[in-house]
C-alpha cells in the first residue's frame, strides 16, 4: 500500500485539486481539449482524490447513468507518481465506493492501452476502437450478480 490518501472530494478545494490533476494529466500531457475534459456533468459526478503529502497526484469520477449504470471516468495519476500502483488504488477505492452504494452495472470508455488493466476489475471489452477526443477508445463493461 502507498502513502496515497484517498477520498471522495468534498468542497470546491477538492474538486480544485481533481481539475488539476485531469488538466496535467488529460489536457496537457494528451493534448485533450479543455472543452473535451471538462463537461456538462462536473457539479453532478462523484469525483475522488488522491493526495501525498498535500499534493493532488491522482483522480477519478463515477457518474450515475440510466438503467442502473455506473460509468467509471476520468482516472488519473500524475506522470511524477506513476509506476506506483496509484491508479490502481484510485480504481479499488471507486469501485468499492460504488459497490458500497449498491451498483451492480458499470461501463467506461477505456483508452485501448488500459484494456489489460481494467480487465484486472472484472471489465470486458465489447464493441470495437472508437476515437474520444482524439485517443482510441474502447467501451469496457462490468456486470456482477
Amino acid at each position: 500500500m502507498s502513502e496515497m490518501s484517498l477520498r471522495v472530494a468534498v468542497g470546491e478545494e477538492d474538486v480544485l485539486k481533481v481539475l488539476i490533476v485531469r488538466g496535467i494529466v488529460f489536457i496537457e500531457e494528451q493534448k485533450v481539449d479543455w472543452e473535451g475534459e471538462i463537461d456538462e456533468f462536473e457539479k453532478t459526478a462523484t469525483h475522488f482524490l488522491g493526495e501525498v503529502g498535500g499534493q493532488p497526484v491522482a483522480a477519478g469520477r463515477l457518474r450515475h447513468l440510466a438503467g442502473g449504470w455506473v460509468k467509471v471516468e476520468r482516472i488519473a495519476v500524475r506522470p511524477r507518481w506513476r509506476g506506483k500502483g496509484l491508479a490502481k488504488e484510485m480504481v479499488t477505492f471507486l469501485m468499492d465506493h460504488a459497490l458500497d452504494m449498491g451498483a451492480k452495472k458499470f461501463k467506461m470508455h477505456a483508452q485501448v492501452h488500459l484494456e489489460d488493466f481494467y480487465r484486472e476489475f472484472g471489465f470486458h471489452r465489447q464493441g470495437g476502437v472508437f476515437d474520444e477526443c482524439g485517443i482510441d477508445h474502447i467501451l469496457m463493461i462490468r456486470e456482477d450478480d
